[in-house]
């Protein structure tokens, strides 16, 4: 059943809504990613006397997940803010 064209809603268009990152999303995928990183990293390169493979992995990866999140936050804020609109 079709409404006549006087008992139609009025169309309107959906304001423009910025897109706004998910920053949680961000920063677990920097974390990971930078863990990944820093573990490819320490078993690639030389052993340190005093470390085990393993911990040396560990701990290289920590590092670079700490860097990862904090390069994914950066970026997370950066995306955030050109999205939006200036006044």
């Amino acid at each position: 059943m079709t409404l006549p064209s006087s008992n139609r809603p009025p169309h309107t268009r959906p304001e423009h809504q910025p897109r706004v990152p998910n920053f949680k999303r961000f920063l677990i995928t920097g974390a990971v990613i930078g863990f990944v990183i820093g573990a490819a990293i320490s078993i690639m390169g030389d052993e340190v006397q005093g470390y085990s493979a393993t911990s040396g992995a560990l701990y290289i990866g920590a590092f670079g997940a700490f860097i990862g999140t904090g390069l994914a936050g950066i970026v997370g804020i950066l995306l955030d803010r050109s999205g939006r609109d200036h006044p």
